[in-house]
């Protein structure tokens, strides 16, 4: 049997959003769980910053919880939203810095965190006739 189009673009964006979201997850959490440690190299980078000890242990928790949300779909969004303000402060910070080599990687992240939060939108129109399931 085919597919009906809307079904398979249905598939596709679930499988795209479970995929980013779980590896973002992972990644977040381990960046996280670094920062919670107290890392040396992570202190020194946020002394360097200028940042207080506590933002260091701030952060840890927000990229935690933040990669925590991403693996459950009800909050996924405040996990998105979240990480993403981070990863605007994280650009911003390297720029700041001068850390031109490192400015891309937080700008990655947050577009990896744009295309998780462009598989959550809700199609328009009558999903049922669409064949979309919402759930």
């Amino acid at each position: 049997f085919f597919l009906h189009r809307y079904d398979f673009r249905a598939m596709m964006k679930k499988a795209v959003n479970t995929t980013l979201a779980m590896t973002l997850g992972v990644m977040f959490i381990m960046a996280g769980a670094v920062k919670l440690l107290g890392q040396p190299s992570q202190v020194e980078h946020f002394a360097h910053w200028g940042y207080p000890l506590w933002f260091l242990y701030f952060t840890g928790v927000v990229e935690v919880c933040g990669g925590l949300c991403l693996f459950i779909p009800k909050a996924q969004f405040w996990g998105v939203m979240v990480l993403s303000i981070t990863m605007v402060g994280a650009a911003g910070t390297h720029l700041e810095a001068g850390e031109f080599s490192a400015f891309p990687i937080p700008i990655v992240l947050l577009c990896l965190l744009l295309v998780v939060a462009w598989t959550m939108r809700k199609p328009a129109g009558n999903n049922e006739e669409e064949g979309i399931d919402n759930e």
